[in-house]
């Protein structure tokens, strides 16, 4: 197996990765794994042209999955707790924040600390998800185009293998509308 089409696996893997655990650090590897794929390296015509347009599958596939999970409802600003103020113990007892939830003991008390620290947790996972998609979506974007630019020429049959793979994506509206003004700025063929 080449080189090229062990980054192809590994960036098909950790695409389904990402989608499945909304991990970012699966979408960062997989931009990476995709960055590595060089066409160049490929001697035969034919394994070029199966490699090239299981990148461009891939690219696509990499937009999709960043732009998918993007909400539009997110507020950079309101940044998570590092750590929960634990509420004071029977006894006035208060504890520094981040404190074990064992050391309160009140039932009641413990598991509403307990709560909100699951809570903290969840909105750190997710500020996370969502500061790395808007990073990393411009990043996305650049290297599809300049994909696009630097493996497809405007010879007809390149013309056509670059469409008929982009149609047989079955591109979001997103990804179409990305293409489409893009694509309308290169000259015809």
């Amino acid at each position: 197996m080449s080189s090229n089409k062990k980054y192809l696996d590994d960036t098909r893997v950790l695409i389904v990765e990402f989608e499945k655990e909304l991990d970012p650090d699966k979408l960062l590897e997989a931009f990476g794994a995709l960055q590595n794929v060089v066409l160049a390296k490929e001697a035969e015509s034919g394994e070029r042209q199966q490699v090239r347009r299981g990148a461009l599958v891939l690219w696509l596939a990499l937009f999709e999955a960043a732009h998918r999970h993007v909400d539009d409802g997110f507020n950079p600003d309101d940044v998570p707790e590092l750590n929960i103020q634990p509420p004071a113990t029977s006894g006035g007892v208060v504890y520094p924040p981040g404190a074990d939830p064992a050391l309160i003991d009140d039932p009641a008390a413990r598991k509403k600390y307990e709560i909100d620290i699951a809570e903290s947790r969840r909105k750190a996972v997710w500020y996370r998800l969502q500061t790395t998609l808007r990073r990393t979506n411009g990043r996305i974007r650049k290297q599809l185009r300049d994909f696009i630019v630097e493996s497809y020429t405007q010879t007809e049959s390149d013309q056509n293998e670059m469409f008929n793979t982009i149609e047989a994506t079955a591109p979001s509206r997103t990804l179409t509308v990305f293409l489409r003004g893009f694509l309308a700025q290169r000259p015809s063929p």
